[in-house]
């Protein structure tokens, strides 16, 4: 099992989100502890993490397999500067 360690910074994303999709996301963030690379995970290769879809939003991780470590490191609505 994975811990999960969340950046300072989600905070400021959190706040955007409404409340029915904010649990959709908290439901795939715990999953990843069980399957760090669910059905659908994609590699943002450029930035060396990794993003999973929750409807219109996407949420963007780390993995450090020795550790055992799950790192979310953004929450936001999908646009052109996502993944900046």
């Amino acid at each position: 099992m994975y811990k999960l360690i969340f950046k300072k910074s989600l905070k400021k994303d959190i706040k955007k989100i409404p409340k029915k999709d904010l649990e959709r996301i908290a439901e795939d963030i715990k999953n990843l502890k069980i399957n760090p690379l669910p059905r659908g995970v994609k590699k943002i290769k450029k930035k060396g993490y990794y993003r999973i879809r929750q409807g219109a939003f996407r949420i963007g991780y780390t993995i450090n397999p020795l550790r055992k470590e799950i790192t979310i490191v953004f929450i936001r609505r999908r646009t052109k500067g996502t993944y900046c």
